[in-house]
């Protein structure tokens, strides 16, 4: 498998599409992390089955936590000014 990847996209196309695929877990990964994770007290953030979307369709936490950071971004921009 690994030969024939370096044979399609050579050395530099293997090593970005490594790169991107690794970003890629990172980020389910870490929507993972945030969507399950509870607010202060203890008390669920999210509906079970946004937990259950997030676990089966990766996509979900990947946007779910790239809209985060915007909105984060978004918040830190406008507080400074």
């Amino acid at each position: 498998m690994l030969k024939t990847i370096f044979e399609n996209f050579g050395f530099v196309g293997s090593l970005l599409l490594s790169l991107i695929i690794f970003l890629l877990i990172i980020l389910w990964l870490a929507g993972l992390a945030g969507i399950t994770q509870p607010k202060d007290g203890g008390k669920v953030r999210y509906k079970a089955w946004m937990v259950w979307l997030a676990v089966f369709v990766p996509v979900y936490p990947i946007a779910w936590i790239i809209s985060q950071i915007w909105n984060h971004y978004t918040v830190m921009n406008t507080s400074e000014k």
